[in-house]
């Protein structure tokens, strides 16, 4: 077994927890966004980003945060409202676009876990709130599919790590097109669980394996028609279904891979 760090971003955890052969394909080439969305992100993170280097809302005014998309009027009223909302939060607000990094073992495997939170608060209880925007229109996902969210379960364990004098850790999506919030909590069995889920396809990986488990994710999959050759033969069983599968074929359910 490979012993060398897998390195993972909260995203390609998420991926990886669902099917492992996403993950390899996203490691090869990421798949085409969506251009005015991609913009739209753009422009919203970079207002945001200068508001809060700025000192926020008591050192940059509206009419100057405003300008910075005046380019964009899709970004206009996503800045204002949450110009609005960090001049009540700022004495709460610890850092912003907070890059981290923790090295962790999953399953015997040495894995550096990194990404960025967009937003950290302190909590009046003594704890912290790490917020991650969204900028998509939606919908949002409901409180208990977060619970189970890899990625979330990442940026628990990032956050945890990176500042253990603040307790309990919470974490938050903040869906800035809505103006909606969903916070969350994870307790410690919850963690441990979410963890390990991704033991058995980190190990694989360290095999030089990856695993593919059709289900419903493959209906948002970016690959699905990019190349995916257990989706492609999922649909083919299901056009033909008098079609018995061969004695050779690997149980649908999971796929392996070598690579």
């Amino acid at each position: 077994m490979l012993r060398q760090s897998i390195s993972l971003t909260p995203t390609e955890a998420r991926v990886l927890a669902q099917c492992s052969l996403h993950y390899y394909f996203l490691q090869q080439a990421a798949p085409p966004a969506d251009p005015t969305q991609a913009t739209l992100d753009e422009t919203i993170r970079e207002a945001i980003q200068a508001l809060h280097a700025a000192g926020g809302p008591a050192r940059m005014s509206l009419e100057q945060c405003l300008a910075e998309v005046a380019h964009q009027p899709a970004a206009q009223p996503i800045i204002e409202r949450y110009y609005r909302r960090l001049s009540q939060d700022w004495r709460q607000m610890i850092a912003g676009n907070e890059t981290l990094e923790l090295k962790i073992s999953i399953g015997g495997i040495p894995v550096v876990l990194h990404g960025t939170v967009d937003r950290l608060d302190k909590t009046s209880d003594g704890g912290i709130l790490a917020i991650l925007f969204r900028t998509e229109p939606g919908p949002p996902p409901d409180a208990d599919a977060l619970r189970q969210d890899h990625g979330m379960t990442m940026i628990h364990a990032l956050v945890a790590a990176n500042y253990p004098t603040k307790r309990p850790v919470r974490l938050q999506e903040l869906w800035l097109q809505l103006d909606q919030n969903i916070t969350i909590e994870l307790s410690e069995d919850e963690y441990r669980q979410n963890l390990v889920h991704l033991r058995e396809p980190i190990q694989a990986l360290a095999r030089g394996q990856v695993r593919a488990r059709p289900g419903l994710h493959c209906e948002l999959c970016p690959f699905k028609l990019r190349g995916c050759p257990v989706y492609a033969h999922e649909q083919n069983d299901a056009d033909d279904l008098a079609a018995a599968p061969p004695a050779s074929k690997i149980n649908p359910r999971q796929w392996i891979f070598k690579i």
